[in-house]
């Protein structure tokens, strides 16, 4: 039997629209945070051959993890790595957006039992340097047969906060077992010290083995693509803004019960939501129900929603729960100040409450509508939030996050 349903197709070689790296004298292996856990030092040594490292991904269907790969292949070294992706479903809006030099390897299976084999094989085949794993599926894969597969170091990136296997009957004692396994990866990369502390506490890790490095952002790009395109929004506004899967994690049912509060005071306010998902239909009758009639818009799923945070009032993250959501990245990384329900540590530590936006307690639709009317009968306190965005953006940037996770990869490989 043919495991492996669809090999290796490597993409034309070409310009892969990656930034350079800056460039650094230094070369620490670590840094620590003031919160005591080892984050992965930017800088760096000298090296020789490139490294293959093989990113491995459930598909590209549009989901913050998948961004984080795509921004990470974009601007990885090429003198000191080889990045190679393996997806097990080769698709989703974002597969356009690989850098035209990274080779994608499709396993042609969305079910794990399925996956296993084609990855193996495919493993086997390329014989990486280090395999890095960025979601639980393809995390849980991977660690499940890595006695099978070829030397390599196994590198997996957590998001605390995630409701694992949520699905399952047997969920509880599934996540005991992947905690179990997860401690034999070489490298655990987490989105935020809040995540380290926890993710260490729960595993066991060794010294070192948890590693912080923050989710990146394109700051160049967004703010060049922000301005592209028609304006989005008809009317004077204010205009409020909100992005994500139509779920119940997103809190968009409680955004919808705050904004209906503002609207009362504020007729003219407009809230559009960018994203897919099951509660589409419930939530677009929650809005009729509330009487928001066109004052609400769902718009669908946006690859690139640079231009609707760059010409929105606010953008308000509403989730019961989050690890560090790349969308604030990006809105503000577009100018847009953020109310944001402080709902993690990875939240806490992007959004500096009075400085680049607000935060409010989760769950709580009564404080977000103050929030909300507070900052859209504001233009001035927006604008000060808005000349605040640039310096607190320094540390997501993709060029010193990028370089966070080649400096890990050396560690690891060196180890």
């Amino acid at each position: 039997m043919r495991w492996l349903v669809s090999c290796a197709t490597p993409r034309s070689a070409g310009s892969s629209g990656r930034q350079p790296a800056p460039s650094s004298s230094s070369a620490s292996t670590s840094a620590a945070t003031s919160s005591g856990w080892p984050v992965c030092s930017p800088e760096r040594g000298p090296s020789t051959v490139a490294a293959r490292i093989l990113f491995a991904l459930p598909g590209l269907h549009g989901g913050g993890a998948e961004r984080v790969v795509v921004t990470v292949l974009r601007h990885l070294d090429r003198e000191r790595f080889e990045p190679h992706l393996v997806l097990a479903d080769a698709a989703g809006p974002y597969l356009g957006e690989v850098p035209a030099d990274v080779s994608v390897h499709g396993l042609g299976a969305t079910r794990l039992r399925r996956a296993l084999p084609a990855l193996v094989r495919a493993v086997w085949r390329l014989r990486p340097a280090a395999v890095a794993s960025t979601q639980g599926y393809m995390n849980f894969a991977l660690l499940l047969v890595r006695r099978l597969l070829p030397p390599t170091r196994l590198v997996v990136r957590e998001v605390i906060g995630e409701r694992y296997l949520e699905n399952s009957r047997h969920r509880d004692l599934l996540y005991r077992f992947y905690l179990r396994r997860v401690r034999a990866a070489d490298r655990i990369v987490t989105q935020s010290d809040g995540a380290a502390r926890e993710i260490a506490a729960r595993v066991g890790a060794r010294p070192g083995q948890v590693i912080r490095i923050y989710n990146p952002v394109d700051v160049a790009r967004v703010s060049a693509e922000a301005q592209s395109g028609e304006r989005p929004y008809a009317g004077p506004g204010p205009h409020v803004v909100a992005a994500g899967r139509l779920g119940a994690q997103k809190g968009f049912d409680l955004l919808l019960d705050a904004f209906a509060r503002v609207q009362r005071g504020r007729p003219a306010a407009t809230l559009t939501i960018l994203g897919e998902g099951p509660d589409r239909q419930a939530l677009a009758a929650r809005a009729e129900h509330l009487g928001l009639g066109t004052t609400v818009r769902f718009v669908g799923f946006q690859p690139r929603p640079y231009r609707y945070f760059a010409a929105a009032d606010v953008f308000v993250l509403s989730s019961r729960y989050e690890g560090l959501p790349n969308v604030i990245l990006e809105a503000l990384a577009a100018g847009c100040p953020v109310i944001a329900c402080a709902c993690s540590d990875g939240v806490r530590e992007v959004v500096r409450d009075g400085v680049n936006g607000l935060l409010v307690p989760p769950e709580n639709p009564d404080a977000l509508a103050r929030a909300l009317d507070r900052l859209l009968g504001a233009p001035e306190e927006r604008a000060r939030l808005r000349a605040q965005i640039p310096p607190t953006l320094v540390p997501f940037a993709a060029p010193t996050v990028v370089q966070a996770w080649e400096r890990m990869f050396e560690d690891v490989l060196a180890a």
